[in-house]
């Protein structure tokens, strides 16, 4: 049992000391210890391990008050490559990155509203081919791939349920595990999005001076999800749902049924689909996308303006309901609308009814509709690395 645990903390201190030089590099062996506590003698062996692993590399000589400058640290990300896919209710976005997860080395893309299962993992599996024809000789090759799915997802990985879809209990990871024989990691969007968007918060201006807690990332596209991180790790649930937000009930007098069966989910009054259908319902002539509602609305069309206040209204509701529930330090908002109309943000805030609450921030999110797919492939890249470190406990 003794052994076991020893085990469990190198292994554990192998990935620390790579997520820190993956989130701050380029750095020095002196931070990394700070950082996480371990003292010289481990930092060393951990980074040379990592080193003759072809993973990291000493890039460059840092600044110092006095005496030697530090050898700063930096990873290799030209040393593999992974695959994301981000799997909507009516396209599919796939790319091709380095180990950084953000040098998109090639990208395909395709429309697939309204067909069956079969058919859309046939053209996904060929989009994937096509990228891994364009992926270049590298010392691991093809890594990983991550996924995102618009769907309700289990703790297994398994798509239980994507309402638009119809889809149910489809194991896409274990088929393209076993097509690529690679690791495949498989979550919902909206906990992806958040992931991408926790990495992100650093750089966010207002947000970087303040130890992030909790986040909500409210994904709003052709379906809504939300993806919910307290102290850094993302809160699933039993047995996994518990970002389903999207269809929780904010009218019980809507007489139109939702695609998850329901009555008056949000979905149906935020998702951008719903504003659409609402908007040609009351415009004299029809738009085809939140874009030309957002132009309409720039020229001060009343009746736009009336589609964009119905919007507003709803959407302050459901951002309520979530800080009453989860009572997050940020919410983060991905909304192709909002993001078109950003000096709006503030008439959300004014509707949204916290009388005992304190003031939580609500940011728009500068990832936009790419926070989902960003995540799948951080998700595969870290599951990688996660990996390699357990491997160099193995083979040790």
């Amino acid at each position: 049992m003794k052994i076991t645990q020893t085990k469990d903390i190198r292994v554990a201190n192998r990935w620390e000391i790579m997520r820190q030089v993956l989130a701050h590099s380029p750095i020095s062996r002196a931070e990394i210890g700070r950082r996480t506590g371990l003292n010289k003698a481990t930092v060393s062996t951990i980074v040379k391990e990592w080193i003759d692993a072809g993973l990291l590399a000493e890039s460059q000589l840092g600044h110092s008050e006095g005496g030697r400058k530090p050898i700063l640290l930096t990873p290799l990300y030209g040393a593999g490559c992974a695959v994301a896919l981000d799997i909507d209710i009516s396209r599919v976005q796939a790319i091709l990155t380095d180990l950084s997860g953000e040098s998109v080395l090639a990208r395909e893309q395709f429309s697939t509203q309204g067909e069956d299962f079969l058919c859309v993992y046939d053209q996904v599996c060929q989009a994937v081919d096509r990228l891994l024809a364009q992926m270049p000789a590298t010392r691991y090759g093809l890594v990983g791939m991550g996924v995102a799915v618009h769907g309700v997802v289990d703790l297994s990985g398994l798509i239980r349920f994507i309402p638009r879809r119809g889809w149910r209990n489809v194991d896409l990871r274990s088929l393209l595990e076993e097509r690529y024989q690679v690791p495949v990691s498989l979550d919902n969007d909206g906990n992806l999005a958040a992931l991408a968007q926790q990495e992100l918060i650093g750089g966010m201006g207002e947000l970087e001076q303040e130890p992030l807690q909790s986040l909500a990332m409210v994904n709003i596209g052709d379906s809504i999800s939300v993806g919910l991180i307290t102290n850094g790790e993302v809160f699933r649930g039993f047995p996994g749902f518990a970002n389903a937000i999207g269809h929780h009930t904010i009218n019980f007098d809507e007489p139109a049924q939702c695609s998850c069966g329901k009555y008056g989910c949000w979905e149906q009054y935020c998702s951008d689909g719903a504003v659409t259908a609402y908007a040609n319902s009351v415009l004299p002539q029809p738009i085809s996308s939140i874009q030309e509602l957002a132009s309409l609305i720039r020229r001060q069309d009343p009746i736009a303006r009336q589609v964009l206040d119905r919007f507003i209204t709803y959407l302050a509701v459901g951002l309520t309901n979530i800080i009453f529930i989860f009572d997050c330090q940020v919410i983060v908002i991905s909304s192709e609308l909002l993001s078109a109309l950003p000096y709006y943000l503030p008439e959300i805030l004014r509707k949204m009814i916290l009388p005992i609450t304190h003031a939580e921030k609500v940011v728009l999110s500068p990832l936009g509709k790419s926070g989902p797919i960003l995540g799948a492939a951080h998700q595969a890249i870290c599951q990688f690395f996660q990996d390699q470190a357990n491997d160099a406990e193995t083979n040790g």
